[in-house]
């Protein structure tokens, strides 16, 4: 944590709390003064030692982990059927479909750059169509094993896969019936209009890894203690959800801001990676074994200092000076320590 940052940013607090609680201060003395035994505006709080969290909140957005898909189309005609945005699609299914041909979606990392059928040269986009027949259960029956050769084995089993995903039958599969992406992907945003026509090369999808994440745009300033490795609580609205992760990259934007991404450790339960508002909560400092009270019940002193109101009971209070730790503005406490701090001890706090 860099300390300079935190302190800018504790003594920016305490300058506020130093003018809302002035007031109170002068109200309860004049209340002691004439003896009375309660003090307006003014509540009994405990002291109490336990965990404090210092946390950083902002608006961030939910989507699938941007990646270099390829999503144009190897085909030419009209687009007959397209993916909602939104949509989720694994292996073995059909992405969209132009002349109401499918294109189905297989894992690979190779792209598609050739047709497959009898008499084509070994390779590793061989490989990686064998792996997928295999995964979805076309090759086993056929002895298929997955070497990079097609051989009849391959052929058989892509006939089996044609006929199951509706594509034209035989042994061979046409460039562009498929689409090789590394894993699920996620629809971001449909580039054509349902029956419009597309040449080869032309994009009909946008596409993302669908794999969930979280970007947050911040001042730089307020994200001055946010690392790698950060731990983050991020909310959704509807359907009401909190997920958890960690950030894992703190990239500098324009002007005095960052952009933060935080990596989730489980996916939303039933929601599309669409474009979605998240509010994003970072727990940026944890101390463990320290004094707590509310901010409201420091007590700005002459000299810039802070003290803490005790309550002696009858009307009667002392104040007793203090150092102030760290600040956890969402929940309104602070860490305090001092020789006269005491876990348990009566003090008095503004409402």
């Amino acid at each position: 944590m860099r300390h300079g940052a935190s302190w800018i940013s504790v003594g920016v607090v305490l300058l506020a709390i130093a003018t809302a609680t002035a007031a109170a201060f002068l109200v309860a003395s004049r209340s002691r003064a004439t003896g009375g035994n309660a003090v307006a505006g003014l509540t009994v709080v405990h002291v109490r030692r336990g965990t404090l969290t210092v946390k950083v909140t902002g608006g961030g957005t939910l989507a699938g982990t941007p990646a270099p898909l390829a999503d144009g189309t190897q085909l030419a005609g009209t687009v007959t059927e397209l993916p909602s945005v939104g949509t989720v699609v694994d292996q073995g299914q059909v992405l969209y479909r132009i002349d109401n041909e499918p294109v189905v979606l297989l894992y690979g990392t190779v792209p598609l750059y050739r047709a497959f059928g009898p008499g084509m040269t070994a390779g590793p986009d061989v490989v990686q169509l064998e792996q997928d027949l295999l995964r979805l259960g076309y090759g086993q029956a056929y002895g298929l094993v997955a070497n990079g050769d097609f051989n009849f084995s391959d052929e058989q089993a892509v006939r089996a896969f044609n006929e199951a995903e509706g594509l034209p039958s035989g042994d061979q599969l046409a460039l562009g019936t498929v689409l090789f992406e590394p894993g699920p992907i996620v629809v971001t945003v449909d580039s054509v209009g349902l029956g419009a026509s597309v040449a080869a090369g032309g994009a009909v999808v946008s596409l993302e890894m669908d794999t969930p994440q979280v970007t947050v745009q911040m001042a730089s300033s307020q994200a001055s203690d946010i690392t790698e490795g950060t731990p983050a609580m991020v909310t959704i609205s509807s359907p009401s959800e909190i997920l958890h992760g960690k950030v894992t990259s703190v990239a500098p934007t324009t002007g005095a801001n960052v952009t933060l991404t935080v990596s989730l450790d489980d996916s939303p339960a039933s929601l599309a990676l669409a474009q979605r508002s998240v509010f994003v909560q970072f727990d940026v400092q944890t101390l463990t074994n320290v004094y707590i009270v509310p901010i409201s019940a420091l007590v700005a002193t002459i000299g810039g200092q802070y003290a803490l109101q005790e309550a002696l009971g009858a009307g009667r209070s002392t104040l007793i000076a203090v150092s102030v730790g760290a600040l956890d503005n969402i929940d309104g406490l602070a860490q305090v320590s001092g020789p006269q701090v005491r876990a348990g001890m009566p003090v008095e706090a503004a409402q």
